[in-house]
């Protein structure tokens, strides 16, 4: 073999080695990049995540504040109906009680 074969060997090694070299820096600065994007986007996704769930909260908290207020609503109708009819029977019971007190 003859020195200039040796040289070109040895040259087309040095390249082939460089070229090695810089595929692996490129490969490893591609996936830093991937691992930044995907940590990005896992912090853009939990505070979406976050952001939907408080709005979701908030909605039924005001749903469950509206249900309340119209329960107690209606239990106030109750106890108005249900203190105009003791009202109804007050005169009837007070008449009752003075009965039973005179016969005894």
């Amino acid at each position: 073999m003859s020195i200039d074969a040796i040289k070109q060997v040895t040259e087309t090694e040095a390249e082939a080695k460089e070229r090695k070299t810089q595929a692996q820096a490129q490969a490893q600065a591609m996936l830093t990049q991937a691992q930044k994007d995907g940590q990005t986007r896992l912090a853009r996704a939990r505070k979406e995540a976050q952001d939907q769930a408080r709005a979701l909260l908030a909605q039924a908290e005001a749903e469950a504040e509206a249900r309340s207020a119209e329960t107690l609503k209606d239990y106030d109708a109750d106890c108005q109906a249900l203190k105009a009819r003791a009202a109804e029977k007050l005169d009837e019971a007070a008449a009752l009680i003075v009965r039973r007190v005179v016969n005894t």
